[in-house]
């Protein structure tokens, strides 16, 4: 059915594909399909054969939607070929008709992903010079005086609205009143007139469109209906001869824009139903109609990617909203493809779009001018950048702004107030809340209910569906929130309502540490009901910062914050706000004693974790510990040392963190605190892994042994924040089996860990990867496995913003670099910029490259701040030696002492290579047989791992000098 003609009904039938023998004109083209020749302006245009075919397919049924099927059928009738043969003699085809040129060329053929593809232009007799519709000869036209308005052609495909589509047309199938409801520029029209075109065959007459936004007087809606039919009516008495002429109609109205004219549109639509069984109403409003025996569908956004995790390109392709843009920025730009590289900045810029149609479509029209990372990052500056839209669509759809305007100038004063002072709001709020803030001395906390409440049913406010018996949850969605706010300012009332809204954040955030503590919730429940609050968190800390802010709220703010955004890994985003409020609040001076204790805990537990080449002996840290002892409660104390423990261990001073977990453990028990029991086991696992990286690995075996078999229940509403222990005490074991030999159940361990973390905390994913997968992979000498477990760790700490482990897996790009291994150059400058390496990484590359065992982790062997590397060091230093043939002579005592100490820790896998190192110096000195007598000993006491690197190359040394 050709779109142009949709509204006349002897047009609206179904047709049946024509052949033409006279030449056909469309545009500036001339089209011959019995000599299969198509020229341009009388030139004869290059095109292949199958393009051609393609071109005479879709001729003969102009205006209908040809299926890839039909067309594979009649262009490649005896052959099989791949589908995307169709796509390339297609882009031919569309390349000789100046589609996607950007000179301003018409549009001929229209793409419906999923359907097929549509002839969209008028055709006409090329020797006649007679316009020659491509459908058959047109029946009279009853009780019609002058020519129906024409239905509205779509010159693009629907994008991602199949199962809508379908619901709808069941829908206008069942009843005869179906109104879709949803907020500007959602799609309301594109989907209306998409199930008008294809459902119109249903009814004799077909489907008229009736437009009502130009409509500023309600008295003139049912005139309006009757111009569109084609029927005279009286001006001032439209009514009688409207009923009378419908009464014997049998057709389909859309009823288009009915918002600002809501009550006039209810009674057109139930008069003609009353007046015309025959006649179906499809109606498209902000709001139903509440009109009798109406059926509402509720328009939704398009579908759009998830934050995390990170997709590829054909998996993002999956979601309507990322279709869509990619489709219309081709078309706007023909140089733009969706690619790894772009792709996060395209999901960036749907999600902030909510999945709106028309924003999306405005951003994607001008990425040919900004670029996709442009547009991505200026999103603030929204209704600026997307101005312009397509000339031919209404007023109000060219702009966001024009479209805003619209949808505001409908609302009442009170519905207007509300809505501005809702934008504050970040994320979801429940009614209780939106009623505490928004309310006013003009509007009270019932009117703002009542406000909310049409603010729903007006499409400006959603309401999300939740799980059954919880509270219903309200949001407004980004480009309406952004167009209050600006509402906001312009009323003045911003700077209030920031405070209140920053009140209800501490207030929110101070019921959601209670809830954690008093155990009402598990950890993963507790995240997934409280982690979207974050957005407003940064909204209001943002707003504290400011000029004319409050920095004391904003500190509160931070410091009752700080359990969630530890659980949540985001140490990179919130050290520098926590640091920027203690230097901000002891400037203006008179800040709490308790309030600067809370600011230092949480700026010391985020300290450890971020990759900063701030100095070591920051003052943060002793700050802290002095604080504490001085006013600190019981609690708080003991999150003071917890915090210390921590911040110690991420910069490898693993004394300290044995001398912290030893405070916490002697502190006295809290008989008033019910969690004590779970407290003592998270300082426990400090003792644990301080044990392990000093060396005493046993001990540290027998700890994580307890604490895996006890944690469960006694951590799970631990006031402590701490890492997950079934990830931490974990990948202890699996370091521990691996320094012990049991190369094979070291790998095992270490990958059930990666299992139970994922999904789960993204920074225990990280520490899972860079602690115990790679580097064990790296021991055994799997360098390939470990290069994609590196590209894992990598999506992780980028896709979450974590510095620290970024810095990790920089490290280990320069490992597999050193090893010959090819590095991704992208992967590979991710921390180039850092210059630096942690002290922790250090000891760790030591292990993996005996020539990055520098002086550095030498003295640290030296002066006992770490165990669990030494003897590997020692032996690095012992072959550095070996090199300096000045030094030659002092390697021996040093290889000695790396393997006594090997021995003396159980660290079969340091034994190994020292051994190994030592016997091949005693083989070269002419004490073969002893070298011999070392050596294989240590290699038949292992019995797993036999093809790793370290005793693949023992073995060949025992061959070796066998042989010899």
């Amino acid at each position: 059915m050709n779109p142009g003609l949709a509204s006349d009904p002897a047009l609206s039938l179904p047709q049946q594909p024509q052949s033409f023998e006279r030449p056909l004109r469309f545009g500036r083209f001339s089209l011959d399909p019995a000599r299969k020749l198509l020229l341009d302006d009388g030139q004869a245009v290059r095109l292949g054969s199958r393009a051609l075919d393609l071109l005479i397919a879709l001729v003969e049924r102009a205006g209908e939607v040809v299926s890839h099927d039909e067309l594979f059928a009649r262009v490649w009738p005896s052959t099989v070929v791949e589908a995307s043969s169709l796509r390339v003699h297609m882009s031919a085809l569309r390349r000789a008709l100046g589609e996607g040129s950007g000179n301003g060329e018409l549009r001929y053929i229209a793409s419906l992903p999923g359907r097929g593809y549509c002839f969209v232009m008028d055709i006409a007799d090329a020797e006649a010079q007679v316009e020659t519709k491509a459908v058959p000869a047109p029946r009279a036209v009853p009780l019609a005086a002058s020519l129906p308005r024409p239905f509205p052609s779509r010159l693009t495909g629907v994008v991602g609205r199949e199962q809508v589509l379908a619901r709808l047309s069941a829908k206008l199938q069942q009843g005869r009143l179906v109104t879709v409801v949803g907020p500007g520029g959602i799609g309301k029209t594109t989907v209306a007139l998409a199930v008008a075109q294809d459902i119109a065959w249903r009814h004799a007459e077909g489907a008229v469109f009736v437009d009502l936004a130009p409509l500023v007087d309600p008295a003139l809606v049912p005139a309006t209906l009757a111009a569109a039919l084609g029927i005279p009516v009286p001006a001032q008495s439209p009514w009688p001869a409207l009923e009378a002429t419908l009464a014997a109609r049998d057709l389909l109205i859309v009823l288009d824009n009915c918002e600002h004219l809501i009550a006039a549109a209810a009674a057109l639509a139930e008069r003609v139903l009353t007046a015309a069984p025959r006649v179906r109403v499809l109606a498209t409003s902000r709001e139903p109609l509440d009109a009798e025996s109406e059926a509402i569908l509720r328009l939704e956004a398009l579908g759009v990617p998830p934050e995390w995790p990170a997709l590829d390109v054909q998996a993002a392709l999956a979601y309507p909203a990322l279709r869509l843009f990619v489709e219309r920025a081709a078309a706007s730009d023909d140089r733009f493809a969706l690619s790894p590289a772009n792709l996060p900045a395209v999901v960036r810029l749907c999600r902030h779009l909510d999945g709106l149609p028309l924003a999306i479509e405005l951003a994607a029209a001008r990425v040919g001018s900004l670029g996709i990372h442009a547009l991505a990052e200026r999103l603030d500056d929204l209704f600026r950048l997307l101005r312009r839209g397509r000339r031919t669509v209404l007023p109000r759809h060219q702009t966001l702004q024009a479209l805003l305007d619209w949808s505001h100038g409908l609302l009442a004063p009170d519905e207007q107030r509300v809505l501005h002072r809702l934008s504050v709001f970040r994320s979801s709020f429940t009614l209780e809340v939106a009623g505490e803030l928004a309310s006013c001395e003009h509007v009270g906390r019932q009117r703002v209910m009542a406000s909310m409440l049409n603010l729903v049913s007006k499409s400006l406010l959603e309401l999300e569906v939740g799980e059954a018996g919880k509270v219903p949850r309200y949001r407004l969605l980004f480009v309406a929130r952004l167009y209050a706010s600006g509402m906001l300012a312009a009323d003045g009332d911003a700077h209030e309502v920031g405070r209140r809204h920053a009140i209800c954040c501490l207030d929110l955030l101070a019921a959601a540490n209670a809830d954690l503590e008093g155990q009402r919730a598990t950890l993963s429940a507790w995240l997934a009901t409280h982690a979207p609050l974050l957005p407003d968190v940064r909204a209001a800390l943002d707003w504290a910062e400011r000029p004319g802010g409050d920095r004391l709220l904003g500190a509160a703010l931070l410091v009752e914050s700080g359990r969630l955004v530890q659980e949540l890994g985001l140490n990179d985003e919130f050290l520098p706000r926590t640091l920027r409020a203690l230097t901000l609040v002891r400037a203006e001076g008179g800040m709490p004693a308790r309030l600067e204790l809370g600011l230092l805990t949480f700026a010391c537990a985020l300290d450890g974790q971020c990759s900063t080449a701030r100095d070591p002996s920051s003052e943060i840290p002793a700050h802290l510990e002095a604080l504490a002892r001085r006013i600190g409660s019981a609690h708080e104390r003991r999150t003071a040392l917890l915090c210390l423990c921590a911040n110690a261990f991420a910069r490898g001073d693993y004394p300290r963190v044995a001398q912290c977990a030893a405070r916490y453990a002697s502190l006295p028990p809290d008989p008033d605190d019910p969690t004590d029991l779970g407290a003592t086991l998270v300082g426990r696992r400090f003792d644990a892994l301080a044990r392990h990286y000093l060396g005493d690995h046993r001990a540290a075996w027998a700890d994580s042994a307890y604490l895996l078999q006890h944690a469960g229940s006694l951590l799970r509403g631990s006031r402590y924040p701490h890492m997950p222990v079934q990830m931490s005490m974990g990948v202890q074991q699996a370091r521990i089996l691996w320094l012990e030999g049991a190369s094979d159940r070291a790998l095992q361990r270490a990958l059930e860990v990666l299992a139970i973390v994922e999904g789960g905390q993204h920074f225990a994913v990280s520490q899972a990867l860079a602690l115990a997968v790679i580097p064990i992979l790296l021991w055994r000498g799997d360098d390939a496995q470990a290069a994609t477990f590196l590209d894992r760790l990598v999506d992780s700490a980028l896709g979450h913003g974590q510095s620290f482990w970024l810095g990790w897996s920089d490290s280990y790009c320069k490992v597999l670099a050193l090893r010959g291994q090819a590095v991704d150059a992208q992967r590979r400058r991710i921390g180039a910029e850092r210059g630096w390496t942690s002290t922790i990484e250090g000891d760790m590359l030591a292990t993996l490259v005996p020539a990055l065992a520098g002086p550095a982790q030498l003295a640290r062997v030296e002066a006992g701040s770490v165990g669990w590397c030494a003897p590997e060091v020692l032996r690095a230093h012992g072959e550095q030696l070996l090199a300096e043939p000045a030094l030659a002579a002092q390697a021996e005592p040093v290889l000695l002492r790396a393997l006594a100490l090997a021995r003396q820790q159980g660290a079969r896998a340091w034994a190994l290579r020292a051994a190994c190192s030592l016997a091949t110096l005693w083989h070269a000195t002419g004490r073969g047989q002893a070298a011999r007598e070392l050596l294989a000993p240590v290699v038949a006491g292992f019995t797993e791992g036999l093809g790793c690197v370290d005793v693949q190359r023992a073995r060949r040394l025992l061959v070796l000098w066998d042989g010899g």
